[in-house]
C-alpha cells in the first residue's frame, strides 16, 4: 500500500469537488460529493500506478514543496475565477499493483 496526499477543490458554481494528486502528474478526478471525489481519485490513482509499473516509471517523491505547488496552482485559478480561496488536502491509500513478470 502507498499513501498519497490529494488536493480537493470545491466547485463554487456547480457543487462537487475536483481532486488532484501532486505526486502523480495528470491523475485528476471529480465527484458530486467529497466522498465520491475521493473514491473516484483512488480509482484514477490505481490506474495511474498500473500503467506506470507496466511502463517502468514511478511517481514523483511526495514533498511539501510539490504539494504546495499544486495548492498554489489551484489558488491561482480560483482567484482568476473570483472563487473563494478554499482547498482541502486528504490522504488516500492505494494498493500498488505487482508488476507482471
Amino acid at each position: 500500500m502507498r499513501t498519497y496526499t490529494v488536493v480537493l477543490s470545491p466547485d463554487h458554481e456547480q457543487g462537487g469537488y475536483s481532486v488532484s494528486v501532486p505526486a502523480l502528474a495528470g491523475a485528476v478526478s471529480d465527484g458530486r460529493t467529497r466522498d465520491e471525489a475521493l473514491s473516484n481519485i483512488k480509482e484514477s490513482m490505481e490506474g495511474w500506478l498500473e500503467v506506470a509499473i507496466e511502463s517502468g516509471w514511478d511517481a514523483q517523491a511526495e514533498t511539501p514543496e510539490l504539494i504546495l505547488a499544486d495548492i498554489a496552482f489551484t489558488f491561482s485559478w480560483r482567484q482568476e475565477e473570483g472563487w473563494p480561496l478554499l482547498v482541502e488536502t486528504a490522504q488516500v491509500c492505494v494498493d500498488v499493483p505487482v508488476p507482471a513478470r
